[in-house]
């Protein structure tokens, strides 16, 4: 059963000034299966962002709907929505978003803490989590004391203690040497290997080629798709790269 649907979403911005009306998507439909590793992409300005905003429940779409196991996310009322998004939705963003006067430990527990938990709890669930994401050591230092790297790893694991149903992941990588982008890269398919569902938006070929399945969008529309197969993430980073030059010519459909 898919975990996520996304149905004949569009979303129409009007512009502050002139109150000019800007299509950021079109018509975008396509799910996500439980346990998928799926990577969006495409160019600035293709929608991208308004996307993966639509279906984390940040923004709300001008037509269509998000499903979350089976759950429309526009039933879910206003003032329900955040509690639902720390449920349901593990967060990874390109800056990290961690809190400088807290520890790494009290970042990654914020979410828990928001959610009302006990203390005991949270840290049982720290444990194999830092564990797993080698950061035991940081746990008491604070964000302007550790690499990106290890702020990555810090901000997976907040993203993961709530036991999410879907990662949702934008531009991961963007922030991160290539030593660190390997060291999270891996990680993404540890835990997906583990059943985490991950949707990932990004603009880094080598991510996504790190992917069982990559969506392109194009003008607001889902243009093509690639599936991992049997390929390698060499192979599947070729395949990537011919499909990017294609959007950026003009390429039609493949």
């Amino acid at each position: 059963m898919a975990l996520l649907e996304a149905q004949s979403l569009r979303k129409v911005y009007t512009t502050r000034f002139g109150g000019n009306q800007v299509q950021a998507l079109t018509n975008v439909s396509f799910s996500v299966e439980q346990g998928e590793y799926v990577a969006i992409m495409g160019e600035s300005g293709s929608g991208k962002t308004t996307l993966l905003n639509i279906l984390a429940a940040l923004d709300k779409p001008t037509g269509g709907q998000v499903l979350l196991g089976g759950k429309s996310l526009s039933g879910v009322k206003e003032k329900e929505l955040a509690a639902f998004r720390r449920s349901n939705l593990g967060f990874v963003f390109q800056d990290f978003n961690l809190l400088d006067t807290f520890s790494i430990r009290d970042n990654i527990f914020l979410p828990l803490v928001l959610g009302g938990k006990a203390y005991g709890e949270m840290n049982q669930r720290l444990q194999p989590i830092a564990e797993r994401l080698n950061i035991r050591e940081i746990l008491d230092k604070f964000p302007y004391e550790v690499s990106g790297g290890q702020k990555q790893r810090a901000a997976v694991a907040r993203a993961l203690i709530t036991k999410p149903q879907l990662l949702l992941a934008d531009e991961p990588t963007g922030a991160l040497d290539s030593r660190a982008t390997d060291s999270l890269l891996r990680i993404f398919n540890e835990i997906n290997e583990d059943g985490q569902t991950i949707l990932m938006v990004t603009h880094s070929t080598k991510a996504a080629s790190h992917a069982g399945r990559v969506l392109f969008i194009k003008d607001g529309e889902v243009f093509h798709q690639i599936y991992r197969g049997n390929s390698t993430n060499e192979q599947l980073y070729q395949k990537i790269s011919d499909t990017l030059t294609l959007l950026a010519t003009g390429g039609e459909r493949l």
